[in-house]
């Protein structure tokens, strides 16, 4: 396999593919394109080992070997030989073939379809040298992902390894915590600019604000991480990798955002502060325990992130209470600012009581999402909106022009007639 030019796919969470389109251009990746929960973008071995290290939105990021159809188990199993195995890895490394199936006529249980795939690289081996790779489904170095779609398979290698949402500060967590690239995509998507105040007033175990000051801090999510995937493949560069982890760490600076972290929990007040240490970052969050309700910023501007509680736990008053008190409480004592809300209970995203700017739906692991950003402010939404004349210009000329259109078809059905 040559990687020092060819076609990677980076994978992400629904709803985070222009995030990461997005973070691969800024590294200086070529031709991104946004496919579905991924990202698909060229360059050599330097921007495979730099996306690996620096993008916060992405799962893990594949290298594409094999696409092909089959009519057949045998015709699948002949296909999947033919790949040069031998050439990508040694037969020293332990593997594991991660497999998916949709819609297949010929193959109807996954485990047999990774078995399967397993035989033919196993017997690659085997034929060339007499010996064959050890599989550990748990902490394989090689991970070969197997997707089949109908009669099309698509082989890929795992470059990352262990997921790159694992990066390695959170070691103890609350009740449902949000995924960390899920936490870090949706910061970016509400369009922080890493300097103004952040607010977590719901948070947890901390990830919201612990991405937040990796970002103010231009700390790479994978700076210090001492093994990916392709650290594993024949055409590995350790020196390579070397040079980019420690161009990563030279651009680290101190946190130039004021963040503040406050949980109605204080044993999950710890639980941060671990967290903090971890990533190396304690003493960078002002950490408070404090009912969100309560809360009274001292900043007049700033982002809000909140992940309240969904609903599965709670019955239907007391989710409307509590959505409501959030949208009062974002109201009147956090005008100026901007908030981020995620929840999977949509149903209840219209207690807030407030229009969102924008709206996008994300997964947060299997939980369909909704997240809605809001522009808070002081007094009437009309008296905001007419501050913004030329969004104001445009809509009306858009509702004119329709009107006016509407009254014109009427005028000549009636001359007509």
């Amino acid at each position: 396999m040559k990687t020092s030019q060819g076609t990677f796919i980076a994978k992400t969470f629904a709803g985070l593919e222009q995030v990461l389109a997005g973070e691969l251009q800024q590294l200086g990746s070529t031709e991104v394109s946004c496919l579905k929960r991924a990202v698909a973008f060229t360059g050599d071995s330097k921007m495979l080992y730099r996306a690996n290290i620096h993008c916060r939105s992405a799962i893990s990021i594949l290298k594409p070997l094999s696409d092909f159809s089959f009519s057949s188990k045998e015709d699948f199993y002949k296909q999947m030989r033919e790949v040069d195995w031998t050439g990508l890895f040694s037969r020293d490394k332990t593997i594991a073939v991660i497999a998916t199936a949709y819609e297949s006529e010929v193959f109807n249980n996954t485990m047999f379809l990774a078995q399967l795939g397993k035989d033919a690289i196993v017997d690659c081996f085997s034929d060339k040298y007499g010996s064959r790779p050890n599989v550990d489904t748990a902490g394989a170095q090689i991970r070969i992902i197997v997707n089949v779609v109908r009669d099309n398979c698509k082989v890929s290698l795992d470059s990352s390894g262990e997921a790159l949402f694992k990066r390695g500060y959170r070691r103890s967590a609350g009740q449902a915590p949000i995924n960390e690239v899920l936490a870090s995509g949706l910061i970016m998507l509400a369009g922080w600019d890493r300097e103004s105040p952040f607010f977590d007033p719901m948070c947890g175990s901390g990830t919201f604000s612990i991405e937040a000051a990796m970002m103010s801090a231009n700390m790479p999510p994978s700076a210090e991480r001492k093994e990916f995937g392709f650290s594993h493949w024949n055409d590995f560069e350790p020196g390579l990798l070397k040079t980019e982890q420690e161009n990563a760490r030279e651009g680290i600076k101190k946190v130039g955002a004021r963040i503040y972290a406050s949980d109605i929990k204080g044993n999950m007040l710890d639980t941060v502060r671990r967290n903090l240490m971890n990533a190396g970052l304690l003493g960078t969050v002002e950490i408070k325990k404090q009912d969100f309700f309560s809360l009274h910023p001292r900043e007049t501007s700033g982002l809000v992130m909140i992940n309240p509680p969904y609903g599965h736990r709670m019955n239907r008053s007391d989710t409307k209470e509590l959505y409501s008190n959030i949208g009062e409480s974002l109201k009147h004592r956090f005008a100026g600012f901007r908030a981020g809300l995620i929840s999977a209970a949509p149903e209840a995203m219209k207690y807030i009581g407030l229009r969102p700017e924008a709206r996008h739906t994300v997964f947060n692991g299997p939980l369909k999402c909704e997240f809605n950003l809001y522009a808070l402010f002081k007094g009437k939404r009309k008296e905001y909106k007419s501050t913004d004349t030329k969004r104001d210009t445009k809509r009306d000329t858009k509702r004119d022009t329709k009107r006016d259109t509407k009254r014109y078809t009427k005028n000549r059905k009636q001359k007509e007639d």
